[in-house]
């Protein structure tokens, strides 16, 4: 071959060499386009799902099984289960049968967020007046914050007392016999947005008889602890679910005081002045100091998607519901926080059969199982460690023609607790 010949070859290699380096660069922008692409749609549907109201519930057939559908009693944890029916204003304490022990209600046509027994048999509740679906009433677009109220009703679903408060989603009582609740207040942040409020929540500890003592701003305390809680702004829009706009930079949806003795001394995040809190639109849980003020850990950013309902188990463990929002599917997460691994997680086969986009709850049980609701679709379900179903509930009630009631949480108490509370009634 000549010097010419193999000049020229040489050429056409090159030439060759570089469209297959730029083919291949093409690849990989075309690629990375198509992955920021479905990024940015999975963030739009996000976004989407957290600013619509959340589900009364769904389209049912009229013939379909309803109640306990599904009992195996060797496995089945004993005991009794209360459940709150949202958007009709009441709860409801059934046994594992599905016998109904024990029902609460105020009025007609409230909506009921969160009911939580306290140890003497009364009710605890967080709702709204006559944003419910009950007595035949249109359900009013977007939550008025006259409506919102905190209320404690007797074992026989007496008023104890009621307060208007502009409180959501959840309500305890703490170690020391107060309870803690979330509020929300409406304040001007320009860093968030230029001329619509932005939405604080608090942690507010109130009283036995329901009056507030003190509050805490999460927001502040999220600003004093940049290193354990980064922020996140991005793509939040307006919503409208409080009638007039504005950002819900949080969402938290469950609040929790460190109650458990055994780990105060384990580490400093189980401390008793510490509260554990789930944020929906931050994708994530995190323990304040309340006394202090600021934030001592969080978890969840890329790991959650809309989470709800944490809680600290005996061994310090956090068990929490991934609603997964990004994903369509949801899942129970057992977190070790102090290695900040997943150790232990349900989610169901396919995972698409088990999702809801708002509410849900989760709960570990005494034998060892976990109780799910799986809230908009107004079913709850009883699994073993190994995920399978042992026992399965559909809620019985209606919000309107041939659709589902759907149901906030489902909590498990014990026998010896109920029946001590069903006998001193008589």
């Amino acid at each position: 071959m000549t010097n010419k010949m193999t000049a020229t070859w040489q050429q056409i290699c090159a030439y060759m060499a570089l469209l297959v380096v730029i083919a291949a660069i093409m690849g990989c922008v075309r690629h990375e386009d198509e992955e920021l692409s479905a990024n940015r749609q999975s963030r739009r549907d996000v976004e989407r799902l957290r600013s619509l109201p959340y589900v009364g519930g769904i389209t049912a057939q009229q013939d379909e099984p309803t109640g306990v559908v599904q009992i195996d009693r060797e496995h089945t944890c004993p005991g009794y289960r209360l459940y709150t029916l949202v958007m009709l204003g009441r709860a409801e304490l059934i046994s594992v049968e599905g016998n109904v022990v024990r029902r609460w209600q105020y009025q007609d046509g409230d909506r009921w967020v969160r009911a939580e027994l306290l140890p003497n048999g009364d009710l605890l509740v967080v709702g709204m007046e006559h944003h419910g679906s009950g007595g035949g009433r249109p359900v009013p677009n977007g939550i008025t914050d006259s409506s919102r109220y905190v209320m404690r009703l007797d074992w026989d679903s007496k008023l104890v007392w009621k307060r208007k408060l502009l409180a959501h989603h959840d309500i305890e009582l703490t170690p020391d016999g107060r309870l803690l609740v979330l509020t929300f207040k409406r304040r001007m942040e320009p860093s968030i947005h230029a001329t619509i409020p932005t939405r604080d929540d608090y942690m507010t500890l109130l009283d036995q008889d329901g009056r507030v003592l003190e509050s805490r701003s999460m927001l502040e305390s999220i600003r004093n602890s940049p290193e354990h809680f980064s922020l996140d702004t991005s793509g939040l829009t307006p919503s409208k679910l409080g009638v007039h706009p504005w950002i819900d930079l949080f969402h938290s949806n469950s609040v929790e005081w460190m109650h458990h003795k055994n780990l105060f001394s384990k580490h400093p995040i189980y401390g008793p002045n510490n509260v554990l809190v789930c944020f929906r639109h931050q994708d994530r849980v995190a323990v304040f100091n309340y006394q202090e003020k600021k934030v001592v850990w969080s978890w969840g950013a890329n790991q959650l998607s809309g989470p709800h309902d944490a809680q600290v188990l005996k061994d310090g463990h956090i068990l929490l519901f991934d609603n997964g929002l990004s994903r369509g599917w949801s899942r129970a997460v057992e977190l070790d926080p102090l290695t900040n691994h997943i150790v232990w997680e349900y989610k169901a086969n396919p995972p698409k059969s088990f999702y809801t986009a708002s509410k849900g709850s989760v709960q570990r049980l005494p034998n060892g199982n976990t109780l799910l609701a799986e809230s908009d679709k107004g079913r709850a379900i009883e699994i073993a460690p190994d995920g399978s179903v042992v026992w399965e509930f559909i809620c019985p009630y209606g919000v309107g023609e041939f659709k589902r009631s759907a149901i906030v949480r489902i909590i498990h108490h014990s026998a010896e607790f109920v029946d001590k509370m069903v006998t001193a009634s008589q």
